[in-house]
Parts: structure tokens; sequence; C-alpha cells
């Protein structure tokens, strides 16, 4: 800002405008003779919410401060540090840390030596192409003692704070990767049939477990025009184990129907009848074995099978109910008797088609 006073220009600097020059510690690699087995650091990122400088020190009275910073800034510095300081091998997992925090405080001793904290705070992620896995938060630091005009301890406190990081992480990846599904390399598939016959109101699927019309506790519905109705469903589920960095997904399939929530009027109880409902749970037992033929062919990563599984469980579910609708509009619910007998049939051909093909996959 120029001012004229008096006839002369006097230049007025505004705090605003004039900051100090920090102080610029040089952080050099260092061979920590570190040879991680699981990873390598691809990138370091700078997250810190206030990154102008990374704290102040003192100065020679000790009481006044000034700013002080990493040569190169830290991004570039502890970047620069971290992959030459360890081995690197891109074979591994990359790594991507973030520095959430880098700061250096001092106060004064009674001895008169200034006293010095790093505080150091990084998260440590997974670099899977199209996202970030979250692994691990860090923090840590140093402390230091250095006299007035003394500046290489400083760098000295800094490159032993990010040596213990490295080196913690190092064993904390080493100790994780077995069994941390965040770190498996792949997915090992294998799809088995629920084993429990009957369960309180509900009966699962098996060939030699036919339904019966006592299955059909619900009371018949007055406003309907139909002499049964059955509900039919499906489920999933997954339980993972990571053995050796691998998930090893034991899927196992479940085809029931509810007790409860199925129905027959007394006058309809008849042999007839009764393999028309039976054709409604052999139905959505097909269209299981459809979806697990689908889930075999799909390739999978750790950290994506369960929503690929969910997905494809949802457009089954369609298929399901498309797939029944069809059946009753065409056997008119069971009275269109040559149509039911054309059902029975292509019901059966499926049901044995994939009969085989589950015991030719076990041997």
């Amino acid at each position: 800002m120029v001012l004229l006073v008096n006839g002369w220009n006097i230049l007025l600097i505004s705090n605003a405008w004039a900051q100090e020059s920090p102080t610029y510690i040089v952080l050099k690699a260092e061979n920590l003779s570190l040879n991680p087995r699981e990873f390598y650091i691809k990138q370091v990122l700078d997250s810190r919410k206030y990154s102008q400088n990374i704290g102040h020190i003192s100065l020679v009275t000790g009481e006044e401060k000034e700013p002080i910073d990493i040569r190169g800034g830290v991004k570039e510095a502890f970047d620069a540090y971290m992959k030459r300081s360890i081995s690197q091998d891109k074979s591994l997992r990359p790594i991507v840390v973030k520095v959430e925090k880098c700061l250096v405080q001092e106060k004064k001793s009674p001895s008169g030596l200034l006293e010095g904290e790093i505080n150091l705070g990084f998260t440590f992620m997974l670099d899977k192409g199209d996202s970030l896995v979250h692994l691990l938060d860090y923090q840590g630091g140093a402390r230091y003692k250095r006299s007035i005009g003394s500046y290489s301890v400083i760098a000295s406190a800094l490159r032993q704070s990010l040596a213990s990081s490295l080196r913690y992480f190092n064993d904390w990846m080493n100790q994780q990767a077995p069994n941390n599904i965040k770190l498996a390399k792949g997915v090992k598939l294998k799809i088995v049939d629920y084993d429990i016959q009957e369960k309180g109101d509900t009966v699962f699927y098996h060939e030699d477990r036919k339904l019966k019309w006592s299955d059909f506790e619900a009371r018949p519905q007055p406003a309907s025009g139909y002499s049964a109705s059955i509900f039919t469903s499906f489920a999933w589920e997954g339980l993972p184990v990571v053995e050796d960095g691998i998930v090893e997904l034991r899927l196992i399939t479940k085809v029931f129907m509810l007790k409860k929530s199925s129905w027959v009027r007394s006058s309809t109880r008849d042999t007839y009848s009764l393999n028309h409902e039976q054709r409604h749970f052999d139905i959505t037992k097909i269209i299981v074995e459809r979806f697990k033929d689908k889930v075999r062919q799909m390739e999978f990563r750790p950290e994506t099978y369960d929503g690929k599984i969910g997905y494809l469980y949802i457009e089954t579910y369609r298929e399901m109910n498309k797939m029944q609708e069809t059946y009753d509009d065409e056997t008119d619910h069971g009275k269109n008797k040559a149509a039911q007998e054309r059902w029975n049939k292509l019901i059966d051909q499926e049901l044995e088609k994939h009969a085989l093909q589950n015991e030719s996959s076990k041997e």
C-alpha cells in the first residue's frame, strides 16, 4: 500500500501481506534394511487440514517463534523418503499413505535447551485401482532436545518417527495378510444346499421331503377364488473365512416354504391339487439351481463378491416370480390338466438335469 504524505511516498506493508520465510529442514532417505513382503509404497498424499508449514520453532530467546517446514514440501519429501528407504517390489500390494498430521512444537526448558516434539498421523490405504480401502490409522512421533540455532536434530527426529511408522505398518501387514479380508487376493467358492429339512414354521426343499397338506397351516382366504396357496421363496448365506490370503466362501442356498403363510381349503385336499402346489416348490428349486450356475460363472474379487451375489439374487427373485406366474397362467392354477402334465414333465426334466450337474461337480 502506498500513501502520499506531505509530498512523500510511504510504503506500508500489512501483516496479511508480509509472511515470514520459514526455516527449512532437509529430509534425506536412509537405508532402513526393511524388505516388505506384503506391500510397496505407491504414493503419499498430503491430507492435512492446515498445510502451510509443519509448525513453529523457537528463536534465540526461546520465546519468539519462527515457522519451520520441509524442503520440497511434506508430500514430496515423505514420498521420496518412504520409497527410497525401504525396498519397493511392485508385484506386491500398492499402498497409498495419507499424511493427516505433521506438527513440530517447541518450548524452552529450565536447562536452557529447547525441547521439541514431532507428532505424525498417517492413514494407510490399499489401492484397489478403482477405490482406496482403509487399512490402518497410525499416530506416532518423537521428542528431541536442541540448542539455539541447531536444526539438524529436528530432521533426525523426523526420520526416526517416519522409520517407526514404516516398521509398525510392515509388522501389521505381516500379521494381518493371511486372515484379513481387506488384504485377500482372491475368492475360492463352495456352494452347498441347506441340509436341514424342517425348522419350526419352515419346510426346506429336499428331494426326499415332499409337501403334505398338513404343511398348509394358514387359514384359507375367503375372498380368494383359489383352492390353495403356497408361499415359497429362497435365500442365500455367505460364510467367508480368510486363509493364506484367500477368501474361502461357503455359499449356502435355502429353498423353503412357510407353513403359516400357505393354506388349502378342506374341499381340495386331493393328490392332484397337492402336486400342483409341489410344482410351485419345484420351480423355486429350479430357479435356485440356475442362480447357482450363474454364481459359479462369475469372477469375484474379495471386496465385491457380496454385492455381485446380492444383485444377482434380486434379479433371480424377479425371474422366480415371473416363472411362477407363467406356470399358473398356463395351467389355469391347475385346472388345465393337459398344461399341468406338460409342466410336470418340463419341471422333472430340469430337476434331473441339475441333479446330474450337481453330482458331477462333486466328483
